[in-house]
């Protein structure tokens, strides 16, 4: 692949909403086998107060436990702009100059991989390391038959819902998932809820990533995805029958306002939404708003299709310029083992990573968050895999919008299809 289509896409995919070949030795790497200290540098983008503080925690400890053996020292980039983490790595694979450990989001490790500017894992890993990743994690994080990149956390989408209306209306959510509301029985508590200036649903997060993120899996619960398994054509997979279906089901609710195209943030807090698709990032804050009663059921699934739910997370990778990759895959599998895992969900508020993880985390063994975990550890798909995703999630979300406002949705799909297969032969094909 050539490294300056990887820098545009790489651009691509910050505008879509998501977070070369270099062989030279990075010369932050010190440590020759002579019985120095291995030197190893980690980048990552800055995050929240709470979060930054587990890397710090948990790289301190790290360098504790191999004291004279192996020392990480991580730079977290302040993102003054929303272009300043991937500038930076754009820049280092230009010079060759990449950390030995980094962060990526989870849906550009495919373009990472495919571009060489991470190695794969594997013979690092053993099997019953990898088993105790949850699923989605696994299949984010592969590519080519190879595994490469471990997600930090986990993330789920959810059902939220008002106790409160849902009681008026005679309403009981379901909280087995073999009893998950199809799309038309959400369709039917969208209809009995919405009226007195309550929208049926508050489902849109943003229009770019997330409508990927989100509304993928209506395909997925249909019997297809937006691309085949393989990740080198749409043809046939976003715009298939089940495909259309999906997409048609959307604009319906968007035709008949069951829910807000442009909703206030707070739609669902301030009791204006019956329903919310939202994730576990949006429960902290339910607590300012004293009169909201929630709860929470399952992602809405095809009837008779497959049980699924949304997921994804940042990961962290070995980059192909470390002298150390032995050493740099030990930082990895501390900050992403079962201590780290278990930390980082309780301090996020987000589900872990690791099967293994969930034993700490009692809190999900009860309603509401036993939802949670029941779909991230069971039913839960990673978001395409594929070198050309940032193509695809900025099409797709274009094509999902444009179909909310009533566009047409098979020429829609179609020009999502021929765009990205398109972009994939250009680029990717062999």
């Amino acid at each position: 692949m050539k490294k300056g289509i990887l820098l545009s896409l790489l651009a691509l995919s910050l505008l879509a909403g998501c977070s070369g070949e270099t062989k030279n030795a990075n010369s932050n790497s010190g440590g020759q086998g002579d019985g120095s200290v291995v030197e190893l540098t980690f980048w990552r983008p800055q995050a929240s107060e709470v979060e930054d503080n587990v890397y710090v925690k948990r790289i301190e400890e790290f360098n504790q436990a191999n004291k004279g053996k192996i020392h990480v020292k991580m730079e977290v980039i302040t993102r003054g702009n929303s272009f300043a983490y991937e500038d930076k790595i754009n820049a280092a694979v230009a010079s060759h100059t990449l950390p030995d450990v980094l962060a990526m989001d989870g849906p550009n490790i495919a373009n990472y991989a495919a571009s060489e500017i991470i190695i794969p894992l594997d013979e690092y890993f053993s099997k019953e390391d990898l088993d105790d990743f949850v699923p989605s994690i696994l299949q984010q994080g592969s590519y080519q038959g190879k595994f490469y990149a471990p997600g930090l956390n986990e993330s789920s989408v959810v059902l939220f819902y008002n106790k409160k209306i849902m009681a008026e209306h005679g309403i009981t959510p379901p909280d087995k998932i073999e009893n998950a509301w199809t799309w038309d029985e959400w369709y039917d508590v969208m209809k009995k809820t919405s009226k007195d200036g309550v929208f049926g649903t508050n489902m849109i997060n943003d229009k770019g990533e997330w409508m990927t993120y989100a509304f993928e899996q209506l395909w997925i619960s249909g019997g297809t995805d937006i691309v085949n398994k393989e990740g080198t054509t749409a043809e046939g997979f976003v715009n298939s029958p089940q495909g259309v279906e999906a997409a048609e089901f959307l604009q319906k609710l968007a035709n008949e306002k069951l829910f807000n195209i442009d909703p206030k943030p707070t739609e669902f807090e301030e009791g204006k939404a019956a329903t919310k698709l939202g994730g576990p990032w949006n429960i902290p804050g339910f607590k300012n708003y004293p009169d909201l009663e929630w709860g929470i059921t399952y992602f809405p699934k095809k009837a008779g299709g497959t049980q699924t739910a949304p997921s994804g997370s940042w990961a962290v990778g070995v980059s192909v310029d470390t002298k150390h990759p032995k050493e740099a895959a030990e930082v990895i599998k501390w900050i992403t083992n079962k201590d780290s895992s278990t930390q980082l969900a309780q301090a996020i508020s987000m589900p872990a990573s690791r099967k293994s993880a969930f034993e700490s985390l009692t809190e999900y063994n009860e309603l509401p968050l036993r939802i949670i975990k029941e779909q991230v550890t069971g039913v839960s798909h990673a978001r395409p895999v594929t070198p050309a995703y940032p193509v695809l999630t900025q099409k797709f979300a274009e094509a999902l919008t444009d179909i909310m406002v009533g566009a047409d949705v098979k020429k829609s799909l179609d020009n999502v299809a021929s765009t990205y297969d398109e972009e994939y032969k250009r680029n990717f094909a062999e």
